[in-house]
């Protein structure tokens, strides 16, 4: 008689299972949370850690860069700044020439070597809708 083992992470979602999941792994109070790319506003990178800031207006940590977390979430943010990635979908205006406004209130700057593609986006994005 074959006895069958239960897994006992079977409540933990994997994420390769799910086609197109874009989601990623943060640790909150003991516990792994898996945050989508939709509910992402901006990415900020510092060194080996990146700060995922939310549309519910949470902060999570992770040690990875920006760059790592861009391959594994693999949807099309716009990396603005070094430091900085941003959601399309939450980019509300261009407040200066080199910042721009999110819709959860943040302000977050433009590299001045990428302004003229980040505008260029932008006038691109308002004219397709």
């Amino acid at each position: 008689m074959k006895a069958t083992l239960m897994n006992p992470f079977s409540w933990i979602v994997n994420p390769a299972n799910i086609e197109n999941a874009n989601l990623i792994a943060v640790h909150m109070n003991g516990k792994i949370l898996w945050v989508s790319a939709r509910e992402i506003t901006h990415l900020e990178g510092e060194g080996n850690y990146t700060y995922i800031h939310t549309r519910q207006g949470k902060k999570h940590l992770v040690s990875k860069t920006l760059k790592v977390v861009m391959e594994i979430l693999n949807v099309e943010f716009i990396r603005i700044h070094k430091s900085y990635i941003v959601n399309p979908m939450y980019v509300t205006a261009q407040i200066e020439p080199d910042t721009l406004l999110l819709s959860c209130g943040r302000k977050v700057p433009i590299a001045r070597r990428r302004m003229r593609e980040i505008q260029e986006m932008l006038v691109g994005e308002y004219a397709a809708a």
